[in-house]
């Protein structure tokens, strides 16, 4: 009985110790984001509550696992689109690369907000496909839908409250599309 409660024990061990893992993975990701926003963009008041948001929610969802951290990943992934996307825009309508946004806080251009619409629609839409096809799959895309959003926020958020409400919309709109037509041709 000693030799099974030990190997029970040890097991135990292993599952919480790669669970608390990925929980710490989740914070690094949150810390590596939180550097590319702080090169890419200017900060503003909104921006360390969103970087310990995204740090606690990669936490969470890689700590409980499953499809909630195959979906916290993948919101990471759909929402680096819409951080690097109004840099780009920026560097490309200026001549020059730097902290991107710096009249956006004031100023916002149409052309920012039109762009953090458009990836985050697109992210959303490839968001709702994979969701489709995951074996739990409200998990998965809620997780993605919360994750991608903390992350395009914090590009998209420094064009103030249209880039912010241009990411949400567009990624829950992409989303939804994307889950839609993937089940129709799921069942089809």
């Amino acid at each position: 009985m000693a030799r099974s409660e030990l190997a029970l024990a040890r097991a135990r061990s292993a599952y919480e110790r790669a669970h608390v893992l990925s929980a710490v993975r989740g914070i690094a990701i949150a810390s590596a984001l939180a550097a590319v926003a702080f090169a890419l963009h200017r900060a503003s008041s909104a921006t360390w509550p969103l970087v310990a948001a995204l740090g606690a929610t990669l936490a969470a969802l890689g700590w409980r696992g499953g499809a909630a951290r195959r979906g916290a990943l993948a919101g990471v992934l759909a929402g680096l689109p819409p951080l690097i996307a109004p840099a780009l825009v920026f560097a490309a309508s200026h001549g020059r690369f730097g902290p991107a946004c710096e009249t956006c806080a004031s100023n916002p251009t149409w052309l920012c907000m039109v762009v953090c619409f458009g990836t985050s629609s697109v992210v959303g839409a490839l968001v709702g496909q994979f969701a489709a096809h995951d074996p739990c799959p409200r998990v998965f895309g809620a997780a993605a839908i919360a994750t991608a959003a903390l992350t395009g926020l914090l590009g998209c958020g420094t064009t103030g409250l249209g880039g912010a409400s241009g990411i949400v919309v567009g990624l829950v709109a992409g989303g939804l599309t994307g889950w839609i037509t993937a089940g129709r041709t799921v069942r089809a």
